[in-house]
């Protein structure tokens, strides 16, 4: 398979298990070109047009024409230079290793973590929010991001691939959009009327056994084993954390549980405060139930061999 297959295929699920409308994602890729079309100069000859394409400015090919042939893929939750010599160090012993993938997004993927933040906001707008509230909340939110990302050196493992010759590529969004998307169904189908129900369900994937082993499984960060459970909002996708000030407007909007990756102080303080529930089904769990869902569409024949690293473990769906 070539590399520009796997990621066209990686960016077709990923808009696939997008929650928000089809049209929405048409607007914001038609202010895009729009906004391209005014350019000029420099500004227009480093503009990255991927994202004419499709709206995962944290999904790309980070080294590689495209057209390599791909058969042995390294893949791991998060890639750096340690990753990348470890790829080496495979070839060197005979295990070939074609190309690498990150699930989080590194070089200039990673530089544009801020622009995916949008996404949080309309899926809001499903429990009741208003666009110009939802987008209001979560400015302040993306501008925190921008500026925190910016400093960082974002070229480190892209350059350690360039030099080693070996293709390089991360899978962000997309994959997220796949495990939000999947839990969000299976509650909303289930109606768990207890918290000790989610937490089954979640257990119940191969994902979150895995990760239980290491001691990383699903918990109750706010609520208790009987709490009722009430209305359920999988918070998975969007790029990083949202605002605090979300949980008083989802409370208000209905929403009594949250099932979400991790949570930053801050939003646990905020969200019981506003007496809501929260379950912490696992960040590096979650972040492989969404790559797997992913590899599952992009690799239903199973041509491709996965070699597993940095806390990534590969479970098929489709056998």
């Amino acid at each position: 398979m070539k590399l520009k297959t796997i990621y066209e295929l990686a960016v077709k699920k990923g808009l696939k298990e997008d929650q928000r409308p089809k049209k929405v994602i048409e607007q914001a890729l038609k202010r895009t070109k729009k906004e391209y079309g005014k350019l000029t100069g420099i500004d227009k000859s480093t503009f990255d047009r991927d994202s004419l394409k499709h709206p995962f400015y944290d999904t790309r090919i980070l080294n590689g024409s495209g057209d390599e042939q791909i058969k042995n893929v390294l893949v791991g939750i998060d890639i750096d230079v340690s990753e990348v010599l470890l790829a080496e160090k495979l070839n060197e012993k005979g295990k070939k290793i074609d190309l690498i993938i990150s699930h989080h997004p590194s070089g200039r993927a990673y530089a544009q973590l801020h622009k995916v933040m949008d996404i949080q906001s309309t899926l809001w707008e499903k429990y009741g929010l208003t666009n110009e509230v939802a987008s209001g909340i979560m400015k302040d939110r993306i501008e925190q991001v921008a500026r925190g990302v910016a400093p960082a050196n974002h070229g480190r493992a892209a350059d350690a691939a360039k030099l080693l010759g070996i293709p390089f590529m991360c899978i962000h969004t997309a994959a997220d959009n796949c495990v939000a998307a999947f839990l969000q169904k299976i509650f909303d189908n289930k109606k768990p009327k207890k918290l000790k129900n989610i937490v089954s369900v979640l257990k119940s994937l191969p994902e979150y056994k895995n990760a239980m082993t290491m001691n990383a499984g699903p918990f109750l960060l706010i609520g208790k084993p009987d709490t009722d459970a009430g209305k359920v909002f999988v918070d998975m996708t969007g790029g990083t954390s949202g605002p605090d000030k979300m949980f008083a407007r989802l409370s208000q909007a209905g929403v009594k549980t949250i099932i979400g990756m991790h949570c930053r102080e801050t939003g646990y303080k905020m969200a019981k405060s506003e007496f809501m529930n929260y379950v912490i089904a696992g960040h590096i769990a979650s972040d492989n139930l969404g790559l797997n869902l992913l590899l599952d569409a992009v690799d239903p024949r199973g041509s491709l061999n996965f070699v597993e690293c940095s806390g990534f473990r590969r479970f098929r769906r489709n056998k």
